[in-house]
């Protein structure tokens, strides 16, 4: 017959009329203590024992203890009414929510849940597992061990099989969720010795001050490459990363991050580099850069936002392999910050902005400090049809070439929608701009420019839908949207006028615009129910007529941003004035460009975009990208650049590959197709277990054709602590 928990309470209060022949003091202290453990612990067990001489309950024949949240299974317990204390014998296991503690035997006292277990074995959350000959439990998270073995692996890597990594230790002591201390302790991978240490301490914690593992490296530029990273958890919205590097051919480098949270929606994080560069064709010795990105909502309204970026000199990120391929391409480097408030009405912006070239043309900055914009949003005026938008701003310029200016710009406007048919809608509209100097190019010259623009446009909009076209799709939608566009705006000379950005010079225009936009949309209900839309193909058409082509003034920051897929504006025969302006011939007809993309899936996308030149009939330009994206198995990512004026013709693509679970595969390339040469190549590969990471790069990479190649290779590794959820 087995004890159940309300059949123990039965027996045990059994007891209380069992001991008849002894003492009236002694049976009174024996029906308190019957009492409290009838109300401490709940019973299952074959049998139930009271031994009366030694004032203990033995139960016998798969015993189950609760005890509060606690839960004891063993195939004998008995327990001592006087000390509080019970020993289990027997597949004893002992468990409090997700952490378990067996062994052969264990003396536990309920009261103040402490104990030892012999040749016990543990696991606790995080996920850190260990045994010993003896482990003592010394205080709510706190153990330690005699001859011991603790690691991270178990939990995905269970008994009998051999971790893949444990530290073994004469004695530790384990604080959960933060340390493991031990002393004459050896490390061992597959269950060979790598390494000793007399004194050895394993952060287990998620955020646990500590050094980190190392990192090496050798580059032909750099030599031999040490990083040694330290964490610090300052609190938990706080924590920062000091990381020590080694260059043995550059010398020493400092970097500290320092992350941080102010609140639930306010977070950012710090960072600032330097080195000492020992390389001599270095631009100068003490390197150094900073970052700050800020991101803050400071009301409903309002937001902060900041990203602060400063270097030295303008190769600092490009020298370093280990720079991040972005930061190691980026044309410029920006620094801003700005505060918005945003309605429904209207956007205020108040922005601080410096801008550096990194080309290896000329020095340039361009400086905002500061702008503040004004920005109203569309709106019907009154009861009227008419609906009102614009656009002012008031901002100091300030440039590292040339002279500073203040600038006022005031650009408001009205639209007249009609629905001329119940498919055809045109929209007339009226815009004015005023814009003003406090410095000019020209001294004596105006500072002041005044331009007015008109402009109609026509759009039409069809829709076709076809139900269960196969395939398993519910619906397949085809829409056609075309569009006609007409646009004025009278030549001004703008070439008194300081040349910043595109707000400085306004192109004249006389000009007709045609738009085609053809999308195919299809829809089809998931495996759980869920109805999921995806746009399967979109093709657009576009070009435009110039009606009075002339040759005019052009600025040259205007110019440069002029690419063979803008259909504002297309100009030939350009001739350099020296004076920020040049001189060009607008053509009459712009590039045809068409914009297409495919996605028979939502795990692969192709786009392209191709400019032609009806008037000499070549190809100007092509962008094309490939995506596929197969969650834990494929991501590959293909894009190439072709533009005839600028003769750069280029192919980038990435890979990943997930040859199983464990082992991942990358490849990057960056190939110049017009001088034949691969600016870099970059394959890695990385062995991620539940429990352990170990990465291997290597790179092949010039800075520029005809610059020296520079070859590295990086070896990471790293101890992982599992999570349940990352186990599974």
């Amino acid at each position: 017959m087995r004890y159940r928990p309300a059949a123990a309470i039965i027996f045990v209060s059994g007891l209380l009329v069992a001991p008849l022949s002894h003492a009236a003091n002694d049976l009174q202290q024996d029906l308190e203590r019957l009492q409290r453990l009838r109300d401490a612990v709940e019973v299952d067990a074959d049998s139930v024992e009271y031994l009366e001489a030694e004032r203990r309950v033995v139960a016998k024949g798969g015993v189950r203890i609760g005890l509060e949240d606690r839960s004891l299974f063993a195939d004998e317990v008995a327990v001592d009414l006087d000390d509080q204390t019970l020993v289990a014998t027997g597949h004893v296991l002992l468990m409090e929510g997700l952490n378990r503690l067996e062994g052969d035997r264990i003396e536990y006292n309920y009261r103040t849940n402490l104990g030892v277990v012999r040749n016990g074995r543990a696991s606790l959350a995080p996920g850190v597992s260990f045994s010993g000959v003896e482990i003592r439990r010394e205080g709510e998270q706190q153990y330690r061990l005699i001859q011991g073995r603790f690691t991270t692996c178990r939990l995905c890597q269970p008994e009998p099989q051999a971790p893949d990594w444990e530290f073994r230790a004469q004695e530790a002591t384990v604080y959960q969720y933060d340390w493991v201390v031990s002393r004459n302790t050896s490390f061992w991978v597959r269950g060979i010795p790598a390494l000793f240490a007399p004194v050895a301490a394993l952060p287990i914690g998620p955020r646990r001050s500590g050094f980190l593992v190392p990192r090496f490296g050798y580059g032909s530029r750099d030599g031999f490459v040490v990083k040694e990273p330290f964490f610090w958890a300052i609190s938990p919205s706080q924590d920062a990363t000091v990381t020590l590097t080694y260059r043995t051919k550059r010398g020493f480098e400092f970097l500290g991050e320092y992350r941080y949270i102010l609140a639930e929606d306010s977070r950012g994080e710090l960072s600032g580099r330097y080195l000492h560069d020992n390389l001599s064709t270095a631009p100068q010795q003490n390197r150094a850069e900073f970052k700050w990105l800020h991101s803050q909502v400071l009301a409903p309204t309002w937001s902060l936002q900041a990203d602060v970026r400063i270097q030295t000199d303008r190769n600092l990120t490009r020298d370093f392999v280990d720079s991040s391929v972005a930061d190691r391409t980026q044309r410029t480097l920006p620094s801003k910050g700005f505060v918005t408030q945003a309605t429904p009405q209207y956007m205020l912006l108040g922005l601080v902005d410096v801008t550096r070239d990194l080309s290896d043309v000329a020095e340039t900055r361009t400086s905002r400090l500061p702008e503040v914009r004004f920005q109203w949003l569309p709106d019907r005026v009154l009861e009227t049809p008419l609906v009102a938008e614009g656009e002012t701003s008031v901002v100091y310029l300030e440039r590292n070439q040339g002279e500073d200016a203040g600038r006022f710009d005031f650009h408001p406007g009205l639209r007249l929608p009609v629905a001329l048919t119940p498919w055809l809608t045109a929209t007339s509209l009226a815009a004015f701009r005023e814009t003003t100097y406090t410095e000019n190019e020209r001294p004596g010259e105006s500072g002041n420019r005044t331009l007015g623009e008109l402009g109609e446009q026509i759009t039409s909009r069809f829709a076709r839908r076809f139900d269960d076209p196969g395939l398993g799709l519910l619906r397949l939608t085809h829409v056609v949207a075309p569009a006609l566009a007409y646009q004025y705006v009278p030549w001004t000379d703008q070439q008194s006028l300081p040349q910043f950005d595109a707000t400085d010079f306004v192109s004249a225009q006389n000009r007709l615009t045609y738009q085609l936009t053809n999308r195919l949309i299809a829809r089809w209900r998931e495996a759980g129910g869920e109805i999921r839309s995806h746009e399967v193909a979109t093709l657009e058409v576009g070009q435009s007529w110039n009606l009075q082509p002339r040759t005019r003034e052009f600025s040259d920051v205007y110019l440069s941003s002029l690419t063979p897929e803008r259909v504002d504006q297309a100009v030939t025969r350009v001739r350099s004035l020296g004076t920020g302006f040049s001189q060009a011939r607008e053509r009459d007809l712009s590039n045809l460009v068409f914009n297409a993309g495919l996605s028979p899936l939502p795990a692969v996308a192709l786009r392209g975009t191709l400019a032609f030149n009806t008037e000499d009939r070549q190809t100007d330009a092509i962008n094309s990208g490939v995506q596929l994206r197969l969650p834990d198995l494929l991501t590959l990512e293909i894009g190439s650049t072709y533009v005839r004026d600028q003769l750069a013709h280029g192919l980038v693509a990435k890979i990943e590959m997930h040859v199983t679970k464990t082992l991942l595969l990358d490849f990057l390339t960056r190939y110049d197709a017009q001088t034949e040469t691969f600016l870099e190549n970059s394959a890695g590969v990385r062995y991620s277990s539940c429990c352990w990471e170990l990465g291997l790069r290597y790179t092949n990479r010039t800075r520029s054709p005809g610059q020296p190649v520079e070859n590295d290779v990086r070896l990471t590794f790293d101890l992982k602590i599992p999570t349940p959820a990352a186990a599974r």
